[in-house]
């Protein structure tokens, strides 16, 4: 364009050149015409060096001054595989490429045994004492504690649970579908109105379409998203089909307007591991039975040690820490982001918080 700029200045200039009336408006809309087709190419990604090089990596980017704020966090809750079953599986190759090309917290785990506690200890910092052994319906663990939904409603911020192969909106049906694992669905300060309005059905979380990608690509996604695969690939079924799942989600959002933002972080882990130390409604946050790790394995409550991985433009990329998370640690990591009170069992000494670790 430079270029383009002093060819006209050296054309009107020049009194040696003798360019005719004709021959000057061609040159001139040679100019404007090839200018206008750099200028469209170099907004394109992909087929431009200024564009290549704005373009976020998936994590290990350098922070600056002008390094945008978490506006936006997606927590992916997968199921029932311990930490080690998890990294270094050969049937999970891309999520344990995610030790290498962003961040995971080696000693985290879960809240207790079996899957919809921890979903709810996870939204509210504690769980109903019906809840261990399942939610089977709404009834049986209704809760009217408060959680993070109603607290970002009430803070005026927003949330979305996004579940793949729910039946419609705030539904308790669906193929390979499960509603233990749809945490709104229990607290009764969320109203059947916000209910309806915040907690999607997708088809398939993974795809260019839907509800997700919708808010991905247009940056409207709330503060906080919960987001659920189906049954199939959750975690329940083959390693090899969940690794890939969440392979393919994460593409997904990587190429989103959202996570190019750089204002959106991802925060992968699952509910509870397995082993011959599971125990219904044990306690999994017990620091001095969970500690230390060795080989990966925790000291005395495996089944309790869970992967955790952090997906966020900023994040070094293969940032490792191994200081004690458990599930209410993820819940006070969002009341520290979006400036939330504390509940329950986040305000419990052992429960550190995420902010200042792998980037965050």
């Amino acid at each position: 364009m430079q270029a383009m700029g002093r060819l006209m200045k050296y054309i009107n200039h020049r009194q040696d050149l003798r360019f005719n009336l004709f021959e000057r408006t061609v040159i001139l809309l040679f100019c404007i015409i090839f200018g206008g087709l750099l200028a469209n190419l170099s907004l394109q990604p992909g087929l431009s060096g200024v564009a290549n090089a704005a373009q976020l990596s998936l994590c290990g980017n350098a922070k600056t001054s002008g390094t945008p704020v978490i506006k936006h966090v997606l927590l992916v809750m997968l199921e029932n595989h311990s930490y080690k079953q998890v990294v270094g599986n050969s049937a999970a190759p891309y999520q344990t490429s995610l030790t290498k090309s962003c961040g995971s917290a080696t000693a985290m785990f879960g809240a207790t045994h079996t899957s919809a506690a921890n979903y709810l200890a996870l939204s509210a910092g504690e769980y109903p004492t019906a809840s261990p052994p399942g939610c089977g319906s709404i009834s049986t663990c209704h809760d009217n504690n408060d959680n993070l939904y109603h607290q970002l409603e009430t803070a005026g911020l927003s949330w979305k649970s996004y579940q793949e192969s729910m039946n419609g909106a705030c539904s308790t049906s669906g193929s390979n579908y499960k509603i233990g694992h749809n945490p709104p669905l229990f607290y009764t300060d969320i109203s059947h109105a916000s209910c309806l309005a915040n907690d999607l059905a997708v088809p398939d979380l993974t795809a260019l379409s839907g509800a997700l990608w919708t808010n991905l690509q247009n940056q409207s996604l709330p503060s906080f998203s919960w987001v659920t695969p189906n049954l199939l690939n959750d975690g329940e079924g083959q390693m090899s089909t969940t690794d890939n799942w969440v392979k393919k989600f994460i593409v997904t959002v990587e190429q989103s307007a959202s996570y190019q933002a750089g204002n959106t972080a991802v925060l992968i882990t699952y509910d509870e591991g397995t082993g011959a130390d599971r125990v219904t409604g044990e306690d999994c946050t017990n620091q001095s039975l969970d500690m230390p790790i060795i080989n990966n394995t925790s000291a005395h409550q495996d089944s309790c040690h869970v992967p955790f991985f952090v997906v966020y433009p900023y994040t070094p990329a293969g940032s490792s820490d191994g200081a004690f998370f458990d599930h209410y640690s993820v819940t006070k990591t969002m009341e520290d982001l979006f400036g939330l009170p504390y509940l329950a069992h986040v305000n419990d000494y052992q429960t550190n918080s995420l902010i200042g670790h792998l980037g965050l």
